[in-house]
């Protein structure tokens, strides 16, 4: 889950000089749900970052994202 200061997302993996974060939507809970129990996770959403810069979103499996950056390494 993200912290205060950081919107990103989970951080997931590096590949060069890209990273790779995780974002999760969570599902509403539930009315005879516990108090105690987490959020549960409808969805992740992968990000591709350089340094503080978004390059691409919308992934969603995490190897989508690792090939693409991969791409986009050679590219550069």
């Amino acid at each position: 889950m993200a912290t205060k200061g950081n919107s990103r997302g989970r951080y997931m993996t590096k590949v060069g000089h890209y990273d790779i974060y995780g974002k999760d939507s969570f599902r509403p809970k539930k009315d005879g749900s516990s108090k105690h129990m987490g959020p549960e996770v409808a969805s992740t959403d992968f990000q591709i970052y350089h340094a503080k810069k978004l390059v691409e979103k919308g992934f969603k499996t995490q190897e989508m994202a690792i090939e693409r950056a991969h791409v986009l390494e050679k590219k550069r």
